[in-house]
């Protein structure tokens, strides 16, 4: 009686463990979707001052394209998550770290949040104040 006690005792806290690694793997996946998203909202940013330029588009080295700035990336990106407010709603401590472009053709996303533990037991006490995930996404415009 006491031997199958102890082992109920240890496959719930195993289930325990199994549930919230699930949860925060899953909560890791929706938050890169949305770096995903978000950088393609970035690659599409242009701003007007640069569109309506005499010789836009034509770019530098024959490649076309209308260049992306830093100020532009991070106002898509503000602009998205302004305007969908339940986009970011699930996360703990939700940042945008970084929405930038490094050679004004692509848009670079890095986002953090502080996930929780579903389950909280004994075993994942070390967690309770959360889990500090990091997605980046990286989209080229056209």
């Amino acid at each position: 009686m006491i031997l199958t006690l102890g082992f109920v005792v240890v496959a719930l806290l195993l289930l325990t463990v199994v549930v919230s690694a699930a949860g925060v793997h899953l909560e890791r996946k929706r938050l890169l979707a949305l770096a995903d998203l978000l950088a393609l909202e970035g690659a599409d940013a242009v701003g007007d001052n640069r569109y309506f330029v005499p010789g836009a588009g034509q770019g530098a080295s024959g490649t076309g394209g209308v260049p992306l700035t830093d100020a532009s990336v991070r106002a898509s990106v503000d602009g998205y998550l302004r305007d969908n407010p339940g986009a970011a709603a699930a996360w703990d401590e939700f940042a945008v770290l970084d929405a930038t472009t490094p050679d004004g053709r692509t848009a670079e996303v890095r986002l953090g949040a502080v996930v929780r533990p579903v389950l909280l037991s004994w075993v994942l006490a070390p967690w309770s104040d959360g889990i500090a995930l990091e997605a980046e996404s990286v989209a080229r415009g056209a």
